[in-house]
């Protein structure tokens, strides 16, 4: 605990490092992806992909740390609020059914709009990557992507917003560009609904809770259908 009248240094971190955090990851993401590059068909490999999503979200998460300690408290947990509590692991399985619903509703969309097929794609591009692209994918999509993805999404970008609006702004804010970051083709224009869902339950409980445990599990039960069917 802090003694009274003990000096707080200003968090001087905001919107535009949020900006330089995803750039950081993005930049990342490409360089680690291009040696798996095929130059005839112009596609990534299982392998590239598992490692652009390690590569990204790394890249991401210390992007953050070092944002932490040069323009904040010097933590992510102290100013993003990282945290993890075993207690609340059940919101994996929270995740999971909002997974399971939004399927449900984005389903009659997609199938109205012919794109069942670009969905199986990706689920056959990894049919025959080996076990241990498999094996890297799993963690990398349920474990680490949350990860990153709460601490910019939930936590610098929801808590910078709600330094300049309110927390309905906030929450919507962030939960929107979330949303339109993981447009990455036209074709996924319809899973926006999906996507703004998680998002917006996930920055609730944020604000709620101060800390971004529950987040966390939320998406990794997010995540979770869609990987099991991608390495099974």
């Amino acid at each position: 605990m802090r003694e009274a009248g003990a000096h707080v240094a200003p968090l001087r971190w905001g919107l535009p490092d949020v900006l330089i955090a995803w750039i950081v990851g993005v930049v990342a993401g490409v360089i680690v992806t291009t040696p798996f590059v095929d130059v005839d068909t112009n596609t990534v490999s299982p392998g590239g992909i598992a490692a652009a999503i390690y590569a990204q979200n790394i890249g991401t998460i210390v992007a953050l740390a070092l944002i932490a300690r040069w323009k904040g408290l010097g933590s992510l947990a102290a100013d993003f609020g990282l945290s993890a509590s075993l207690r609340e692991i059940w919101w994996v399985a929270v995740g999971t059914g909002l997974a399971l619903l939004t399927n449900l509703l984005v389903l009659p969309l997609t199938e109205l709009a012919g794109l069942e097929e670009s969905a199986q794609e990706i689920v056959n591009q990894f049919e025959d990557a080996s076990p241990l692209v498999k094996g890297l994918l799993f963690p990398g999509v349920v474990v680490l992507a949350p990860l990153a993805e709460e601490l910019l999404f939930r936590g610098i970008l929801l808590r910078a917003m709600l330094r300049r609006w309110s927390p309905a702004v906030a929450v919507f804010g962030s939960a929107f560009i979330f949303a339109v970051i993981h447009l990455v083709d036209p074709d996924t224009i319809y899973y926006l609904p999906a996507f703004l869902l998680l998002g917006l339950v996930s920055a609730w409980r944020a604000l709620v809770t101060g800390r971004l445990s529950q987040s966390i599990y939320l998406h990794a039960g997010f995540n979770l259908l869609a990987s099991l069917l991608i390495v099974t």
